[in-house]
């Protein structure tokens, strides 16, 4: 009769462990799918009512274990102490119906106590580990029972298209009037925690031909009082313009303005070193600081340029979604002497044509560099505006005449979604996100389409006998985004460039027609 028993509690438990796991991936998989409210809390009302099932199949299967190893002589508290099994008072294990046998122990009596203590232990290990993944986010994040420990793999995919005419550069040899495509992002992140307060995230990018790592870093979260505060140990991006630091996933347009791309230190948007957030507890404000020398990947045969940065932002007023932002930032440049010039070469179209660009004066022997930006932004329901402004200057050593270049930057950028979606922002770090699709394709909908317009300006010429450029363009966008992971844009650029070195000189002008097709996860 034993013998009976005993597989058919195994086949049980088999089908309620395999039960449970396949529950668990209905329900990750329901919440990638979009599944409602209502069926998502069936799911979980039949994932309780299989762990109540365990639970009873659990305290049976123990009851029956004592019983046998009572009548063979085996010590239960030394296996509960070894498998973490409660031992059950006398009273319990009376209680149990068992067929009454001889007390003698047989060879069959220690078979079928070793195949219950094992099918105990596995019983209690499927109680014990409720790990599970989650799509929600696009891609998988695998998360332990409790909670502490996670890993999530995500990334971008973006491929641009371009084509740029009305230049007076039309020469096969020397033109701006090409067309092309490219791999503008294809990027692969593994991030996650350690434990509750520790994190790590790791970036593989390549970016415009250019393969690199991009975020590599660990991170600590420490309390200040009621704010939260995050410290970061590696190479990070920086928290610099509200367009610079929000991500080429969530920005209006296919490239960043003018103030985020050229108002920059000059070892680029990643520093390697220490930085910190310190979060508002009301959510609506946060500070930001840096200190970097060098990145991941430059070279070494020389010092690195230690660069001292700040950013902080506050929303005065918010409404849901609608809210004003106001913000600034600022950063400090000690440049190492092997650090031989400063040289800015800035796109004035998109990333595809690097012919369209305006230039800086190329300044020797830079000595220190500082800068700084305001930031201003609103969102009222389903419009959207922001204007920004930066301005750095560079000095030189005393040995190389004491000079110095002066450079700004502004921009003016308004959006609207023609679908009624409300513009994506968080609060607590003062960057934009993507919005939350009302209507998806996969829904049957048309998806959320959104209008946007920025004019820029960009001015190298810091005096009349110092050959930089300046210039400016005014863009037209159109995004379309199907779902909350994927987006398809438009921008038409018209632009001017006034470039007083290089390869192209002298006033010239035309329009850039760009296109993009974007998948996050």
């Amino acid at each position: 009769m034993l013998k009976l028993f005993t597989p058919g509690l195994f086949a049980m438990r088999s089908v309620a462990v395999f039960g449970l796991l396949a529950l668990l991936a209905v329900c990750s998989s329901a919440l990638a799918s979009g599944t409602t409210s209502a069926e998502l809390a069936e799911l979980v009302k039949r994932q309780s009512e299989m762990l109540e099932r365990q639970a009873q199949q659990l305290e049976d299967l123990q009851a029956r274990l004592v019983q046998l190893e009572a009548r063979a002589g085996v010590d239960s508290n030394a296996f509960a102490q070894r498998h973490a099994v409660p031992v059950m008072t006398d009273a319990e294990v009376t209680s149990v119906p068992v067929t009454t046998q001889a007390s003698t122990t047989t060879e069959k009596d220690r078979t079928d106590i070793e195949e219950l203590q094992g099918q105990v232990a596995l019983l209690e290990a499927a109680q014990a580990d409720q790990s599970y993944i989650d799509w929600s986010d696009g891609g998988p994040e695998f998360i332990s029972a409790d909670g502490n420990r996670r890993l999530k793999i995500g990334g971008r995919l973006q491929f641009d298209a371009s084509t740029t005419n009305g230049s007076r550069f039309d020469d096969s040899s020397d033109e701006r009037n090409i067309s092309g495509t490219e791999a503008r992002r294809l990027r692969l992140d593994i991030s996650g925690q350690l434990s509750e307060r520790i994190g790590y995230k790791i970036g593989y990018d390549l970016a415009g031909n250019d393969a690199s790592v991009r975020d590599a870093y660990l991170s600590s979260l420490f309390n200040w009082g009621d704010e939260d505060v995050v410290l970061y140990v590696g190479n990070k991006y920086d928290d610099r313009s509200l367009d610079g630091a929000t991500s080429s996933n969530n920005t209006w347009f296919m490239e960043r303005n003018f103030v985020s791309s050229a108002i920059t230190p000059d070892r680029g948007a990643y520093g390697l070193g220490v930085k910190g957030k310190i979060y508002g507890d009301s959510r609506d404000w946060h500070a930001s600081f840096a200190v970097t020398n060098g990145r991941l990947g430059a070279d070494t045969d020389h010092s690195d340029t230690a660069t001292y940065m700040t950013r902080a932002h506050w929303n005065p007023w918010h409404d849901g979604t609608d809210m004003i932002h106001l913000g600034g930032w600022g950063f400090y440049e000690d440049f190492d002497p092997s650090d031989d010039s400063v040289f800015k070469n800035v796109d004035a179209a998109d990333h595809f044509n690097e012919n369209v660009t305006i230039r800086s004066r190329k300044l020797s022997d830079p000595d220190s560099s500082s800068a700084y930006g305001l930031e201003l932004a609103t969102s009222l329901g389903s419009f959207a505006a922001a204007a920004e402004y930066g301005q750095r200057t560079v000095d030189q050593r005393d040995s190389a005449g004491g000079e110095s270049m002066n450079y700004d930057a502004w921009s003016v950028q308004t959006s609207y979604f023609l679908t009624g979606e409300s513009h994506g922002y968080s609060r607590k770090s003062g960057v934009w996100r993507l919005p939350e699709v009302n209507d998806p394709v996969s829904a049957g909908g048309l998806g959320a389409f959104q209008v946007a317009a920025r004019y820029q300006e960009l001015d190298f010429y810091d005096a009349p006998d110092y050959p930089g450029g300046d210039g400016s363009s005014t863009t037209l966008g159109l995004n379309w985004y199907p779902n909350d992971w994927s987006r398809v844009m438009f921008d038409y650029t018209l632009w001017d460039t006034h470039n007083r070195s290089g390869d192209f000189k002298g006033l010239d002008d035309g329009n850039t027609l760009s296109a993009r097709l974007q998948v996050v996860f």
